[in-house]
């Protein structure tokens, strides 16, 4: 049995929708409706949407605190009214706003909000919403590639499924491949935020909060896109490094599909990963770059090199470069050499599937179940007493990998 009422004001641009919804909810048994001037004694402020959504969002915003005239000690504000377009909904996550209900308002959906809401509040460790089942903190792997155009994004998506199916813990993968990211693509994915609304709310940013925008796939992959294009789009490094801490915390596995790799957050992530998995394919422009890479990590960060696996990508028995050759060039050996199976890959994308999921028996998609039970191995010592700390981009900034992973979108 419920130990008091749901105490809540109403407001509303409005005012005839303010009524209605007031009336509405004094009708429920366990509710009770202060008059909107003392705002300061509910639990919750339930706002009515129906105007312009301009004029809604302006005063969700002053609602919740986001507006300088915003007054003081507000509680919690909840949206109500027919579910928002998008655009909308990402306003009200911006003003801090989470909750969203439909009409009319049923007293359960009322008391679970307020309770999500104050979970949200509860001083926590991080770890706590989501423990790992070892007490470990989850393995972060970072897939860049040489170059754009050799199947980055289908690696990165295809080890992060492989790594989900062999049941080594929960696993996310998080889109930084710019100048837009394709992950949802690949997986017929449909996603509200991505990491451009976590680092709009940055104040907010903790494990739950962080859980609650990821994406969901149907295997239990958990995803953080990337927003669409724009000149303005861009991920602060702390940012990006409070976002990975926070998943390593919560995830077995984080998978990063980093593109190209070429703006100041990649650095970041490279600081925090305990993999960086290179992807090639073994034509000559391809490998030059590779090498450039390889000589910019040797000569400024050499602690990198026991956490760098090189995976050449698209190999085939016809190829004029083998694998022996290419590590000669390289003078690293490569770690995984998957095969060409570019039918295969292609059906798996115009499908939205995964490879495990389109075509199991494949040579590729046995290829990447091989690569994720390599990564989940025991990990060497060295290679965690390479990693080192602080931030990465401002001891790189101008250095021989800075400038490397700069050039790499040209």
């Amino acid at each position: 049995m419920n130990s008091r009422k749901i105490i809540v004001t109403v407001d509303a641009v409005l005012e005839t929708r303010r009524e209605a919804l007031a009336q509405g909810l004094a009708a429920l048994a366990e509710v009770e409706v202060l008059p909107r001037d003392a705002a300061r004694h509910a639990d919750l402020v339930l706002l009515a949407l129906d105007a312009d959504a301009n004029a809604d969002m302006a005063l969700a915003a002053k609602l919740s605190g986001q507006d300088a005239q915003a007054p003081a000690g507000m509680p919690p504000v909840v949206l109500v009214g027919s579910a928002p377009a998008p655009e909308v909904l990402l306003s009200a996550m911006r003003a801090g706003i989470s909750e969203c209900l439909p009409e009319p308002v049923a007293e359960a959906d009322l008391r679970a909000a307020l309770a999500r809401l104050q979970q949200r509040h509860v001083p926590q460790p991080l770890a706590a919403p989501l423990p790992q089942s070892d007490g470990q903190d989850g393995r972060i792997v970072l897939v860049l590639g040489a170059k754009g155009g050799i199947g980055t994004t289908t690696i990165a998506v295809n080890l992060a499924d492989a790594l989900t199916r062999q049941g080594s813990g929960r696993t996310a993968l998080v889109d930084l491949a710019q100048p837009q990211g394709e992950t949802p693509i690949f997986l017929d994915l449909d996603h509200t935020y991505t990491w451009a609304d976590v680092a709009a709310n940055v104040e907010r940013l903790d494990a739950t909060y962080l859980e609650s925008v990821m994406a969901r796939h149907h295997s239990g992959l958990a995803v953080l896109p990337a927003p669409d294009f724009s000149a303005e789009a861009a991920l602060d490094p702390a940012v990006l490094r409070q976002i990975l801490e926070l998943l390593r915390r919560s995830y077995a596995q984080v998978v990063i599909d980093a593109g190209t790799g070429h703006d100041e957050a990649i650095l970041e992530a490279l600081d925090l990963a305990d993999d960086v998995l290179l992807v090639m394919d073994l034509s000559l422009p391809c490998l030059a770059r590779a090498k450039r890479f390889l000589e910019a990590v040797r000569a400024t960060s050499p602690r990198l090199l026991p956490r760098l696996r090189l995976v050449a990508n698209r190999k085939t028995s016809e190829s004029d470069i083998g694998t022996s050759e290419a590590e000669s060039i390289l003078q690293q050996p490569i770690a995984w050499a998957v095969v060409n199976d570019y039918q295969a890959a292609l059906s798996a994308i115009n499908q939205g599937k995964t490879l495990a999921e389109a075509d199991p028996r494949s040579a590729m998609s046995k290829g990447l179940a091989a690569m994720a039970r390599g990564l989940c191995r025991d990990v060497p010592p060295q290679a965690t007493q390479a990693k080192t700390s602080g931030s990465l981009w401002a001891r790189l900034r101008n250095s021989p990998l800075g400038l490397s992973l700069a050039h790499r979108g040209a």
